[in-house]
């Protein structure tokens, strides 16, 4: 039993060792081991441009699209177009006119005294005649200092390309068209027409002429809404009409 044993490898019992096959030699690597290639990352986040990491996006980093990049967002300010550009100005000289006509209806108080007298029958005189005629004076030059303030307002919000601003000021002119047309129809009636009759009209055309600078073909891109930056639109979106 010891000389089988011996011949195998195994220690004998005498020995008083248990007997285990020596399997150190047996551990040989079937193929080398390539040296560790491992990508050095940055403390936090992933690494951009290896495989499974994502992209950097962010404001202003376009997303990646067939075809190419996006184009660069304009944040610089617009060239005004021309027909804008004068609107602004006759915008402006619907604010002079104003106050011209303004001006004129200060130097009319005769006047106004004489018909304020005959619209009251002889009733009205001493200081209830003055009250009145200073009152109708006084709310005609505060009518006049606020109209020509939004003529000055509307004029550079919409040279600022502000489409609200083009909205607010057709709806002022459709205002200032019914208040013409009440006015005129009164001033002939009562047989009242005169000079306040013709800047009312040169306001009107004033007015009218901004409008159609305002919403001609040549104006409506400089109107529409501008891309914020950092945020592209799809390549393709909005469709051209053909």
């Amino acid at each position: 039993m010891s000389d089988s044993s011996a011949g195998q490898g195994y220690p004998s019992q005498d020995d008083g060792l248990t007997a285990y096959p020596d399997e150190s030699a047996a551990r040989v690597p079937a193929y080398p081991q390539a040296p560790s290639q491992a990508v050095p990352r940055p403390p936090f986040g992933p690494v951009p441009g290896v495989m499974g990491s994502p992209p950097p996006y962010g404001p202003g980093v376009p997303y990646p699209v067939p075809g190419g990049a996006y184009p660069p967002v304009d944040a610089g300010p617009r060239i005004v177009p021309q027909s804008v550009q004068i609107a602004f100005y006759v915008m402006l000289a619907g604010a002079v006119v104003t106050l011209l006509g303004m001006a004129y209806s200060l130097t009319m108080l005769d006047e106004a005294r004489s018909d304020a007298l005959d619209a009251s029958g002889g009733v009205l005189r001493g200081n209830d005649l003055d009250l009145l005629v200073y009152a109708s004076v006084g709310g005609a030059v505060v009518s006049a200092l606020v109209t020509a303030g939004l003529w000055v307002w509307m004029a550079f919000v919409c040279r600022a390309g502000k489409n609200w601003g083009r909205i607010t000021g057709t709806v002022f002119f459709g205002l200032n068209a019914l208040f013409y047309v009440v006015g005129t129809v009164m001033a002939f009636v009562t047989s009242t027409v005169g000079i306040t009759l013709v800047f009312s009209t040169v306001t009107l055309a004033i007015g009218l002429a901004a409008v159609i600078l305002l919403w001609n073909g040549l104006s409506g891109p400089y109107f529409a809404p501008r891309t914020p930056p950092g945020y592209q639109p799809y390549p393709g979106y909005p469709p051209i009409a053909p």
